[in-house]
């Protein structure tokens, strides 16, 4: 017969597991941040997406110019309410056929606390949109 002493309280198993959630909460703590302003971006181009669908209906040459300044809101509007410090940040319009995408890149620096390294997250948000005029009978 086999006698087994009862395990300590701390041992190697309980060790690893409070390595791995500190080693989370870092994480947490250093990208929570980003990715909570890239959803406020991706909040952004869903209203611009949903925009066009009302802009679509005007005549030209006065779409253009509509969609040019929403455009510039929309990139206003991320810049101011996601943060962004990427001077080359630009908001482009796609539109194929009744489907409209509107994307945001830019670049996010990353500096790790406790250990002083950068880095560099490159975020490419895209919101998609159905333009496709709907017909009430």
């Amino acid at each position: 017969m086999v006698y087994y002493k009862q395990p300590r309280r701390l041992n190697i198993v309980s060790f690893t597991l409070l390595a791995l959630l500190a080693a989370g909460v870092y994480g947490l703590y250093v990208f929570f941040p980003i990715y909570w302003d890239a959803w406020t971006v991706d909040h952004q181009l869903r209203d611009g997406a949903a925009k066009v669908y009302n802009l679509n209906s005007i005549k030209e040459p006065d779409r253009t110019t509509e969609l040019q300044k929403m455009l510039q809101k929309v990139q206003a509007d991320c810049v101011r309410l996601g943060g962004i410090t990427d001077p080359d940040f630009a908001v482009s319009l796609d539109v194929e056929g009744e489907d409209v995408s509107l994307r945001g890149d830019y670049d996010v620096p990353v500096t790790y606390p406790l250990i002083g390294k950068k880095t560099v997250v490159h975020m490419r948000r895209t919101a998609k949109a159905n333009i496709k005029r709907v017909q009430w009978e």
